[in-house]
């Protein structure tokens, strides 16, 4: 055992209590907001713990930051219907949006009810301090893209060959590649073609319309070429560049996959994160990333057909001074602190993942972790009609 890791891991650690509203045991984190502005947790997929720690920082980094936009690893489409939720409370647009995520990891209860808790946490905050979704992925379910767009429509009354090519896949449960290419240029033809008229007819929706268009684009490059993640990643931060640029200044938090908070490029992939780190960013340094690991838990694994259940493990093992001091489900651990062996080597504390290079507070400054979790628990949701 390392003498030294175990020293300074025994100074830079604390239990956290999801019930504990004062904060006290996320306070190692404090002096580590003062100069960043965008806040990333990275976790897992499907396991329960996750909620419990998003809503645990959602609160933490609201309180002491005052954030405004919320980071998802969603698209564009859905974090519209999500917003729209969030001033509503209407059930059908849950329903209706969840309907196209059946076999992926979002279909989940613990994440569908999710959104019921953040309506209730944004609706006790000043109008002005209410939190706005921002969903710079791409758009991975084209049902929800095209109802989107129809959407765009239908609020500016626009009708003629653009309406009928919309309403021709509106629905329309599967799409293959072909037909999604088809359907991208053919709206991209008649935009390009008749781009002021459109501009005239759909207004401030226009950017809205193009965008998600764009961005099915980018799914078809994302899913039929053979760099899934590095594409993806590079899609979804010029994509948050592209969103956020018309917004006012303020301050990011999001809970992503974990590999999507890196601060620093693994060879071939530029994660979201190590994009907004990069040389020439303006969030360059700004940024405070948490890796979640795992220890004995469980996650959901859902099909079409199925949800299935299985352990992970992502602790890496071998480094045995973490575990002197897990004592309760969830702890967290400070690794940038003063003179961290962490900011001097790289020191691996996942199983999983292969950084080259570096030293560990390149890719994250915090891990957390989630102990003796269940995995979510499985959805079942009509469609409304």
């Amino acid at each position: 055992m390392n003498k030294e890791l175990k020293m300074y891991l025994e100074k830079n650690h604390s239990a956290i209590c999801p019930e504990d509203e004062s904060m006290k045991d996320l306070s190692i984190m404090d002096d580590d907001l003062k100069n960043s502005e965008i806040f990333l947790t990275g976790e897992n997929h499907g396991v329960k713990a996750n909620i419990e720690l998003r809503i645990k920082f959602l609160r933490y980094y609201k309180e002491r930051t005052n954030f405004k936009y919320y980071l998802c690893e969603l698209p564009y489409s859905m974090t519209y219907f999500l917003n729209k939720y969030l001033e509503t409370k209407d059930e059908d647009i849950l329903k209706n949006i969840y309907e196209p995520l059946k076999g992926t990891d979002a279909w989940n209860k613990d994440e569908y009810d999710y959104w019921g808790y953040l309506y209730e946490f944004n609706k006790k905050l000043p109008e002005d301090d209410r939190i706005t979704l921002i969903g710079p992925d791409i758009e991975h379910q084209p049902q929800n893209a095209i109802r989107f767009m129809k959407y765009c429509l239908d609020k500016k009354h626009v009708s003629g060959t653009i309406n009928d090519y919309v309403e021709e896949f509106l629905d329309k449960d599967d799409i293959a590649d072909e037909e999604l290419e088809d359907f991208y240029k053919r709206i991209r033809g008649e935009l390009v073609q008749n781009e002021n008229l459109y501009r005239d007819l759909l207004g401030e929706y226009y950017y809205k319309f193009e965008h998600v268009n764009n961005n099915l684009m980018n799914r078809l490059e994302v899913y039929t070429g053979n760099n899934f993640n590095g594409v993806r990643d590079i899609k979804a931060y010029e994509n948050f560049l592209y969103i956020t640029a018309g917004l006012p200044e303020d301050k990011y938090f999001g809970q992503l996959g974990l590999s999507h908070i890196f601060q620093k490029s693994f060879p071939q992939i530029a994660w979201f994160g190590s994009s907004l780190n990069k040389e020439g960013s303006q969030f360059r340094g700004k940024i405070l990333s948490v890796a979640y690991a795992y220890q004995n838990c469980r996650y959901l694994y859902p099909t079409t057909r199925r949800n299935y259940e299985s352990s992970i493990d992502t602790l890496e093992p071998s480094i045995e001074e973490f575990s002197q001091f897990i004592d309760s489900d969830y702890t967290l651990f400070k690794l940038n602190g003063e003179d961290s062996p962490f900011s001097r080597e790289l020191i691996w504390p996942l199983e999983h993942k292969s950084p080259v290079g570096g030293v560990t507070t390149d890719y994250f400054q915090y891990l957390v972790v989630a102990r003796d979790s269940k995995a979510m628990e499985g959805l079942n949701v009509p469609r409304s009609e």
